[in-house]
């Protein structure tokens, strides 16, 4: 399967350098390595059915901005705790915002495309 849309390649590439990061979390810190992978999945997830079933569109985009938002907290807590350094901190912030940027003007451009076929 080929994927056309920039987010989800995008997101592809960030899990994969994630994965290599949070695998040396120290063991006591399972579960938010843990809690990192599991939302960079259902990242992935929400774009595939959000580009699959326009029926739902706008509400898969919602639950993308949520993961987003929690993946940001999740990325913070690594590094409060020393298991991210600063420079990873800003790498992974920098590829999630660049999503966050995709998601928006997808959000807008769905919103354009409502109004203009209400008209």
């Amino acid at each position: 399967m080929k994927d056309e849309l920039q987010i989800i390649i995008n997101i592809k590439k960030t899990i994969l350098k994630l994965d290599k990061i949070v695998e040396n979390f120290n063991r006591n810190e399972s579960v938010l390595r843990d809690h990192i992978k599991k939302e960079m999945y259902k990242l992935l997830k929400k774009s595939y059915m959000a580009n699959l079933i326009k029926e739902e569109r706008s509400l898969y985009q919602k639950e993308m901005l949520i993961h987003i938002k929690m993946l940001d907290f999740y990325l913070r807590n690594a590094y409060k705790k020393k298991l991210l350094s600063q420079k990873q901190l800003i790498q992974f912030g920098d590829h999630l915002l660049q999503i966050y940027k995709m998601l928006v003007g997808w959000i807008k451009s769905e919103k354009k495309k409502e109004s203009v076929s209400q008209n």
